[in-house]
């Protein structure tokens, strides 16, 4: 097979590829080389939202496609192309009343009110370079049922949707959208207490030609929007069916299993790309590791014994040390952990040990250019420990890798790939016909050439399908 999958809307009668590019953290050079290799390649629907990148997403896909467009290497009315609104931080509140949306936590807030949707869209609009989106979805509305700041329950969310979706109807009408959805992750789970029912969405829709698409989570181990239970209760994927709303899917690669994320790509280059090998990883963690705990040691030896309270916050490497068994069992959690508090925490530290050090003129040097080599050491060793950490979730995801080669022999290509389970998992998720599109993150043209590669092969057996879901360890 040469030509990528393809699917037919059925509301818009748009003709898709069943492969898209999913815009998450996309906001570099190289994510547009990427983006302009997929649509090259004849991917040609494209996902996007408001608040990715704080809207650099949009903006890159927009200068992209009038880059393109100018160059006569693609129409615009041949992409697909959707946005969504929904996510608030701090500052997108100023404009609007609090019963515009909802808080959830002091930084975050969601809203899916007509006054929100309406100034987010205009935006979507502006950076995509655009006079039309082709499908406006409202994100994630489940979110408002997690209200911090007021009592809000189902019965209101289906009602603010129905007024939300009368709005959209006008934008319809005009032309400004080509229809709208839903983005949810919850919509598969029935027993979850912020779960949103599809059946009652659509319920609440004055024109439900105008609902066109859904978007959910579906992978290797989230199979609950298409994989039926033994209850026998109708999936999302058969419940969309029977109203012809066309299935789109995420995180193909990014598994949410037992409660951790599970990232599903086992390249054979090393951690992160780097060409490391496990041995040169532990070594220069080790390294790393000593670094820090002789300055540790040293600024120990050089503070007045009273100071115990400072010489207390420096204890990174042994902490770390300790706890370094637990941080190798989850790359994606180790990452979030030492960017998002280690590393901040050590900042606070450092600026501690500086305001101290002003009030000694004489020493103030001294303590700044141990300070630069400890903010050094610290960085190395973060990074040395998430590139550990990545070596064994490759470790596991590579035998996850030889367990579905045996279990569907077809996944199997003589091709070298960047990703050979990246190849599988998306050949085997777009092997479910229920399945209109699976986007995936495409941030690299490598990642493109692999993704590629698995929607122009031909689909997997339904045996072999179930042979999959049938083992213990999915």
């Amino acid at each position: 097979m040469s030509t990528l999958l393809k699917n037919v809307i059925p509301k818009t009668g748009q003709i898709v590829s069943r492969l898209g590019f999913g815009s998450y953290r996309v906001n570099q050079a190289k994510h547009a080389e990427a983006l302009t290799t997929a649509l090259e390649q004849g991917i040609n629907i494209i996902d996007t939202a408001n608040n990715f990148e704080r809207g650099e997403a949009e903006k890159l896909i927009g200068n992209t496609l009038s880059h393109m467009e100018k160059e006569g290497k693609l129409s615009r009315k041949d992409v697909t192309l959707i946005t969504k609104s929904g996510y608030l931080s701090a500052q997108d509140i100023q404009s609007f009343d609090t019963s515009d949306y909802v808080q959830l936590n002091e930084k975050s807030y969601h809203s899916i009110s007509p006054k929100v949707i309406e100034k987010q869209i205009g935006t979507s609009l502006e950076r995509l370079k655009t006079n039309k989106l082709d499908i406006f979805m409202i994100n994630s509305p489940e979110r408002m049922l997690m209200a911090k700041n007021k009592r809000y329950t189902s019965n209101q969310l289906y009602k603010d949707l129905a007024e939300s979706f009368r709005y959209l109807d006008g934008l319809v009408h005009t032309g400004t959208i080509g229809g709208y959805g839903l983005c949810s992750n919850t919509m598969s789970f029935h027993a979850a207490a912020d779960h949103v029912a599809l059946d009652q969405v659509i319920q609440s829709c004055a024109c439900p030609d105008h609902f066109v698409a859904i978007e959910v989570p579906f992978n290797l181990f989230e199979r609950e929007a298409v994989i039926a239970d033994s209850s026998q209760v109708p999936t999302v994927a058969d419940i969309a069916k029977k109203h012809d709303v066309y299935v789109m899917t995420n995180r193909p690669l990014n598994a949410i299993a037992n409660g951790q994320i599970r990232v599903l790509v086992n390249h054979v280059l090393g951690a992160n790309g780097k060409g490391l090998s496990e041995q040169e990883i532990i070594k220069n963690m080790s390294q790393s590791f000593e670094a820090v705990t002789q300055l540790e040691t040293d600024l120990m030896s050089e503070l007045p014994l009273e100071e115990e309270s400072l010489t207390a916050k420096f204890v990174w490497g042994q902490v770390l040390s300790e706890n370094l068994a637990r941080l190798a069992q989850n790359h994606f959690a180790t990452r979030h952990y030492l960017l998002n508090q280690v590393l901040p925490a050590v900042k606070k530290d450092i600026e501690s040990l500086e305001s101290y050090a002003k009030e000694l003129d004489e020493e103030l040097l001294r303590y700044q250019q141990w300070a630069n080599k400890y903010k050094q050491s610290i960085n190395h060793l973060t990074n040395d420990i998430i590139d550990y950490a990545y070596i064994d979730t490759l470790r596991k995801n590579s035998e996850l890798d030889r367990i579905l080669s045996a279990l569907c022999p077809t996944l199997n290509t003589k091709e070298n790939h960047h990703s050979p389970l990246t190849v599988k998992m998306l050949r085997f998720l777009l092997s479910h016909e229920e399945v209109g599109t699976v986007f995936t993150g495409m941030r690299d043209p490598l990642y493109v050439k692999d993704a590629v590669f698995a929607a122009k092969q031909e689909l997997v057996d339904e045996e072999d399908l179930q042979d999959v879901w049938r083992c213990p360890i999915v």
